[in-house]
């Protein structure tokens, strides 16, 4: 299910014929402009995750709807990822923070990509694009998808949120317990609802 609140954060997962394609973004700014952006990406998403070829593809033309789209300097940070049939995710990151992957051993894992892109909206500035990098993963692994406000919330003392150390608060079998238990530990950390939207996608590997 896709969610687009006042603040512009979104999510979306399509069952493409090459497997299965997500997104997950962070418009910038708040109010009816960047939902009214976050519709356009999630609509640009929906075609191009069904017939594009690969995740590059996708990513072009979600970049094209965002530029018509945004006005000035404003931009969209986003994270598409594909997974595929077999042990194997690809990513494509704009200006977005990485994933969190946990493994079935618990070990959690933030990777990133050699060189980090512009946010959409800022690349008909004449800067490259990303580059698709690919991840492995397998039975038991988990990849957590989320927005800035979940990385960047702090604490009364300004430390940021410990969302490695918090790993473990993902092994509950039930996906939805398993994001409260974090959503709740997020809250108290922050010490009351976060100052940013913070969304989180889970996707787990199953067999």
């Amino acid at each position: 299910m896709a969610e687009a609140r006042i603040g512009g954060d979104l999510y979306e997962v399509v069952a493409a014929p090459g497997g299965v394609r997500v997104i997950i973004s962070d418009v910038q700014g708040k109010g009816l402009e960047a939902v009214e952006t976050a519709a356009a990406v999630l609509g640009a998403f929906r075609e191009a995750a069904y017939d594009e070829p690969d995740l590059a593809g996708v990513g072009d033309r979600v970049e094209r709807a965002v530029h018509r789209e945004l006005l000035g300097e404003k931009f969209v940070t986003a994270l598409f990822a594909e997974i595929k049939p077999g042990n194997e995710a690809v990513l494509l990151n704009y200006g977005h923070p990485a994933p969190m992957v946990v493994r079935s051993d618990g070990r959690s894992e933030f990777p990133e990509p050699d060189q980090y892109a512009l946010p959409l909206g800022l690349g008909a500035h004449g800067a490259d694009g990303p580059h698709p990098y690919r991840i492995d993963i397998g039975p038991g692994d988990q990849l957590l998808l989320y927005t800035d406000g979940v990385a960047e919330a702090r604490n009364q003392d300004g430390s940021f949120y410990p969302l490695g150390e918090r790993a473990h608060l993902l092994k509950d079998p039930d996906p939805v317990a398993a994001l409260e238990a974090l959503r709740t530990d997020l809250a108290h950390h922050a010490a009351g609802p976060a100052h940013d939207d913070a969304s989180m996608l889970l996707l787990r590997y199953r067999e």
